[in-house]
């Protein structure tokens, strides 16, 4: 199994940078980038849509090199927002990321949606030009105060 994660987090590295974004780390089977910072970019949205579109796509490629059609599934959360990103830790351990609700909400979208899946919040939905027909949810997240109006979007689209 491992030769598999290897493949997906490495292809997920290149996809996340050749979009601009950064690869803030690797957690278990999940990977949280980041494309607003540290270098600002008005349309930081639509990259990480495309990113996650890319990676969605290079699924069945993964799988084929492993000789099994269909066994990493991804599901993906995209979300916009303030957050505090820098240095945190101390002299001995340390690590930028980023930390806030729109982290969280991302992570909690990710865990949302299911394999082959991108979920987006309405704000990232509202910067994405062209987009219709994506479905409409509205979701109870854990730790998260207030519902969050989401999109399932067209992966292919």
């Amino acid at each position: 199994m491992r030769p598999i994660v290897d493949d997906f987090f490495r292809r997920c590295r290149e996809i996340v940078v050749r979009h601009d974004g950064i690869v803030d780390h690797f957690l278990g089977d999940a990977v949280l980038a980041l494309f607003n910072a540290p270098v600002r970019h008005e349309d930081h949205a639509r990259r990480a849509v495309e990113a996650a579109r890319e990676i969605q796509a290079a699924m069945p490629g993964i799988n084929a090199a492993a000789g099994e059609e269909g066994l990493l599934q991804v599901g993906i959360g995209v979300s916009t927002g303030l957050a505090y990103t820098g240095v945190v830790g101390s002299d001995n351990c340390s690590d930028y990321t980023a930390l806030g609700d729109t982290v969280n909400i991302a992570s909690r979208l990710q865990g949302e949606a299911a394999g082959g899946e991108v979920l987006v919040t309405e704000e990232v939905y509202a910067k994405l030009s062209g987009q219709a027909g994506a479905e409409h949810r509205t979701l109870r997240l854990k730790g998260i105060s207030e519902p969050v109006e989401a999109y399932l979007l067209n992966v292919g689209a």
